[in-house]
């Protein structure tokens, strides 16, 4: 009985002293993002207890990125020892300096989004959540500059010579 005691008050001491501890804002710069599929760019973050906004800027060669943020959650019995709640995450165009236009927000829910961007160039990702286990939480970001399929440069050139032949057949009629 009294080592059960002794365990939930350590327990609610941890719990107390986690409630008072910040998140720190993590701030980072990817450099160039690879359009190899295989070797994408991916980090981990991990947070103390509270709400953070973490910011990457990176350039892509191409004007397209895939993406995905995912929540990693350790429960150890009962108790939720890394958590991280409502992890969000938004893209924009250039540095985190700069500001940018916003293109996208995404949840961090294991997906992977695909966002076809106006062309290569800087970059920035802020990443919102909620680290809420016991110590804290951690998430991790996954980013790839996609490079289009064979396919979709085949159905950009047949459209191109539909819109070519279209407009050739108007300027004979006219």
């Amino acid at each position: 009985m009294m080592m059960k005691a002794i365990k939930i008050a350590a327990a609610a001491m941890l719990a107390l002293a986690g409630g008072f501890a910040s998140a720190n804002d993590i701030q980072l710069n990817a450099g160039m993002i690879t359009s190899d599929a295989a070797n994408p760019y991916g980090h981990m973050f991990v947070h103390d207890m509270g709400t953070f906004t973490d910011t990457i800027d990176f350039t892509i060669p191409s004007g397209s990125l895939g993406s995905s943020a995912n929540a990693l959650t350790l429960t150890l019995g009962n108790t939720t020892v890394f958590n991280v709640s409502n992890l969000m995450y938004s893209v924009y165009s250039g540095t985190a300096m700069d500001g940018g236009q916003l293109w996208a927000t995404y949840a961090g829910d294991n997906m992977t989004h695909d966002l076809p961007l106006s062309m290569a160039g800087a970059y920035h990702i802020m990443i919102t959540g909620n680290a809420d286990g016991m110590m804290g939480g951690s998430y991790a970001l996954s980013l790839v500059s996609s490079v289009p399929e064979p396919e979709t440069y085949a159905m950009m050139f047949g459209g191109l010579a539909l819109l070519g032949a279209v407009a050739r057949r108007r300027q004979n009629r006219g």
